[in-house]
């Protein structure tokens, strides 16, 4: 799959190979992508597949047991005239033919453009970018976090607009792919069974890497992408051990991402600490992988209350050994924290951090797919952000399909106020359905932290950072189910180093 022939200078790309008689169709029909980008590394990807949803991507039969040789380039131009680097490699069955191209000892804060050659085809040019140095000073930096595309719930339009916002990358929070419609007809999914092989995996990532607006953004952004529970698995269970493993390599296929070591793993790096020169420093969590089991009280809930995921906690959940993280993984977050030399110190969680107490039938319920299920784990990062002597702490998270704009210190219960901030952002295309929605919005009263909340836009947060101010801007689409459709800044907030809180305007535009 790798196995990668670096060359240097600036000659044209070599002749591609079949040209004159060519082995398959297009192989390009997922178009190309950057991601897992340093200040002088990216990570370039494609995966050949004539017919994605067929076995094999419609790869000829004779391609299961030999290899694709691809050639590749990097330039500094889009036209693909400055070539800087270029190679081989070959791809082969094993890996879906998907490529992986780590190019290391890049220029830090430049675009470059690459285009990927096979069987007599060329692919789309995409472009990437990577990061400002880490040792260096720098005026701003503008990223878009965003999650939650469910591909049968409507189009993704929001990253047509997200491409025209023009941020320096993307960090996708989580839940990618999904496992199920829910019951939507909008668009179908490929089958209405939900995923559990490596082949299923694979076609269904195959659909989504389809959409044309998908495909655009990742052939025009750097993304840093992480798993939820959709992508893979809900916990860290023994007995789905070879799923997971199948889900984390189908997944692995798809990304522009390194850090999976070999076929059937069932362990993956996926956290990720993002250093932008030195106005900020973010921390990129996997929030599923290393957790301990969610569901561990045996007591009776409301299952037609937020679909059964607003429940009691009993007092198992509240252990000091109880993790979210893993004992590797917090350790790492923690030190990554306390260490921050930047201005700004940042967690980006793929499911909410801060507090949120839903009052039902005299009962306290809190949502257990985020960190309310896992308060000691909780506490002792937000112990990392206090005993951080650098760095204004800020929190981006995902996953509740709704805009969220948290002050975690006007919490009621005093052990559950936090002088952090928490940004949530909606679903880029997953519904938000009333059993879910309308219990936040019931119990805003009872949550004063929460200073806004929006369940009605599908959309993303866009970040504009310099070293006094970090401005969160809610963009969210008219219409996901049109492909024309508008997008408005919902509302804008703001936070200045140093400063408690945070600031809000509403902008509906």
């Amino acid at each position: 799959m790798l196995g990668t022939l670096v060359g240097l200078g600036g000659a044209p790309l070599a002749q591609p190979l079949y040209a004159e008689d060519k082995a398959f169709a297009d192989p390009f029909t997922l178009g190309v992508a950057s991601g897992d980008v340093t200040d002088s590394s990216s990570v370039l990807w494609t995966r050949l597949a004539p017919a994605p949803l067929q076995a094999n991507g419609g790869m000829p039969d004779v391609y299961l047991n030999q290899g694709v040789t691809v050639e590749w380039a990097l330039s500094l131009t889009q036209d693909m005239s400055q070539i800087v680097r270029r190679g081989g490699l070959t791809t082969d069955s094993d890996w879906a033919h998907s490529v992986h191209v780590e190019v290391e000892g890049l220029a830090a804060g430049t675009a470059y453009w690459y285009q990927f050659h096979a069987g007599g085809y060329a692919s789309p040019v995409g472009r990437t970018k990577t990061l400002p140095a880490s040792n260096t000073s720098i005026d701003s930096v503008r990223f878009v976090t965003a999650s939650c595309q469910n591909y049968s719930h409507g189009h993704f339009v929001a990253y047509r607009h997200m491409v025209a916002d023009n941020p320096d990358f993307v960090i996708h929070l989580g839940d990618y792919i999904y496992d199920t419609s829910f019951g939507e007809t909008f668009r179908k999914h490929e089958t209405e069974t939900a995923p559990t092989t490596l082949d299923e995996y694979r076609r269904r990532h195959a659909l989504y890497k389809t959409d044309k607006d998908l495909q655009h953004a990742h052939a025009q952004l750097p993304f840093f992408v992480s798993i939820d529970n959709h992508d893979a698995l809900e916990d860290n269970d023994p007995s789905k051990a070879q799923q997971r493993a199948a889900a984390y390599q189908a997944w692995y296929e798809h990304m522009p991402v390194r850090g999976y070591r070999a076929q059937g793993d069932n362990h993956f790096e996926v956290k990720r600490s993002i250093s932008l020169g030195n106005l900020a420093q973010i921390s990129m969590l996997d929030a599923r992988q290393f957790r301990d089991k969610r569901e561990i009280c045996s007591g009776e809930y409301d299952a037609d209350y937020g679909f059964g995921n607003y429940r009691e906690r009993c007092q198992a959940v509240f252990a000091n050994e109880r993790t979210m993280l893993g004992e590797g993984q917090e350790r790492w977050l923690t030190k990554t924290i306390r260490e921050n030399n930047k201005l700004w110190n940042v967690l980006a969680s793929p499911g909410p951090f801060l507090p949120f107490t839903y009052q039902h039938n005299g009962k306290d319920l809190r949502y257990i797919g985020g960190w309310d299920a896992y308060p000691s784990n909780r506490e002792r990062v937000a112990q990392a952000f206090a005993e951080s002597k650098t760095g204004h702490p800020l929190i981006l998270s995902g996953d509740v399909h709704s805009f969220w704009a948290v002050d975690g210190a006007r919490a009621i219960l005093p052990d559950e106020q936090f002088p952090l901030v928490e940004f949530v952002t909606s679903a880029l295309s997953a519904n938000w359905p009333p059993p879910l929605a309308q219990p936040v919005a019931d119990n805003l009263p009872n949550n004063p932290q929460v200073r806004f909340y929006d369940p009605v836009y599908r959309g993303y947060l866009l970040h504009d950072i310099n070293s006094k101010v970090w401005s969160t801007s809610a963009r969210a689409i008219d219409d996901m189910r049109d492909l024309q459709s508008a997008a408005r800044t919902l509302a804008r907030f703001q936070v200045r180093r140093g400063e408690p809180g945070f600031s809000q305007e509403n902008t509906q535009r």
